[in-house]
């Protein structure tokens, strides 16, 4: 029985309930979803202020980023060249991010791919996306690598390719540590490990943005290893202070 079928079979018997407001059926319902995507703001991710809240600023915003001018708000400066944030890590989007993440929900997979999409710009017709990688330990302890997954639903909604171009050099768990170590830590975090196409245009992919540590220094080893255009994208960012 292929794994797909198994757990659809698996949703039949034992269906979802909204992680917004508890209807019966999917891991978000259309309404909740909805409300996730209208209450969008476009977030610098360096110093978490909004620089955007209309539908018509954001849009605004994004077009602008697109052609390569204010890449974030004025004075902050990151190795992306623009980076999407699909919301602040609260209310439902992070209820589904911590049962995809933890309780290995499979279905709130696709349902996240979905809001990563509607956030992301149309515009890009050619993209690599690059999942941050998972701790091996943490794998195989939930049963599933969320950020592979995330990608690969992802790519293929917008029928774009998936490379492991990264792979962790150490094991180093970020959680509950402070800005500086996580620093620290994430400047040793990663190799690239694929050859890099200087004229490709790279997605990295990752479910929360803390500090923006790992990031941002997956993203310098990219730019090392010769990658020229790097975008990001992340599911929720911790409010400013958390």
């Amino acid at each position: 029985m292929k794994n797909t079928t198994k757990w659809d079979l698996v949703d039949l018997i034992c269906p979802h309930t909204c992680r917004g407001c508890g209807e019966l059926g999917a891991v978000l319902c259309e309404r909740c979803k909805k409300y996730i995507l209208d209450e969008h703001v476009e977030i610098c991710p360096i110093c978490k202020k909004i620089v955007a809240e209309t539908k018509e600023s954001v849009q605004k915003v994004r077009m602008v980023n697109l052609e390569g001018e204010n890449k974030f708000c004025e004075g902050c400066d990151s190795p992306f060249e623009m980076c999407w944030v699909v919301g602040w890590r609260e209310g439902a989007l992070a209820k589904v991010i911590k049962d995809f993440k933890y309780q290995s929900v499979r279905a709130a997979g696709g349902v996240l791919a979905e809001l990563v999409d509607m956030v992301l710009p149309r515009d890009f017709s050619d993209m690599t996306v690059v999942p941050l990688p998972t701790i091996g330990r943490h794998v195989r302890e939930r049963g599933l690598d969320h950020t592979k997954i995330l990608a690969r639903k992802l790519a293929k909604m917008r029928n774009w390719r998936v490379d492991m171009a990264l792979a962790r050099a150490t094991d180093t768990v970020q959680v509950g540590t402070n800005a500086v170590k996580r620093k620290s830590q994430a400047d040793s975090t990663y190799d690239v490990v694929k050859k890099l196409d200087p004229e490709g245009r790279y997605l990295l992919i990752d479910d929360i943005w803390t500090t923006g540590a790992t990031m941002q220094a997956a993203a310098k080893r990219m730019r090392e290893a010769g990658a020229k255009k790097i975008y990001g994208v992340v599911l929720a960012i911790g409010r400013p202070g958390e």
